[in-house]
């Protein structure tokens, strides 16, 4: 009489492993990709809401606040952008953003110290394939592949003014 066994060989259990690992493998690659492109989002969304409290500065004093160390002079990356020379100070914006995921800080520039008519602002996307990651652009030391501009200019490839 032959007894047959119920259960799986040591070969099949190892092509099910494997399989299993092939799918766990591909599954943590599409998460990461996907983080990545979130993260971007984000950063995107800071630099454009930056934008629209530089342009309502603007609209204010019809010149943007000077660039010093690519911060807003008299605001920080994470902290609040306010005039505090009016009663009461006026907010543009309660809290800055800041980059949370890379150690390349946003950064902020303006065309001229005195009286500055044109601002740029600069993040890095981890996401280099992205179609709006064009360009090196230099401010403050760090390179930067995404930039927002001020409405009346653009920005040469070297990140200088037009």
């Amino acid at each position: 009489m032959i007894m047959k066994k119920n259960g799986f060989t040591l070969v099949e259990l190892l092509v099910v492993i494997s399989i299993i690992s092939i799918l766990t493998i591909i599954t943590v690659s599409q998460f990461q990709t996907a983080k990545r492109k979130s993260n971007d989002v984000q950063r995107k969304g800071d630099i454009n809401s930056v934008s629209k409290a530089l342009l309502t500065y603007y609209n204010d004093y019809n010149y943007f606040p000077n660039a010093v160390e690519g911060q807003i002079d008299g605001a920080n990356w994470g902290g609040s952008f306010e005039d505090t020379t009016s009663t009461p100070a006026y907010v543009y914006m309660k809290e800055m953003p800041r980059e949370n995921y890379l150690d390349v800080p946003y950064c902020y520039q303006v065309d001229d110290s005195n009286s500055p008519k044109k601002f740029a602002l600069f993040a890095q996307l981890e996401n280099t394939e992205d179609k709006e990651c064009t360009g090196s652009y230099p401010c403050n030391g760090n390179s930067y592949c995404y930039a927002v501009t001020s409405p009346n200019t653009s920005l040469n490839e070297d990140g200088t003014f037009k």
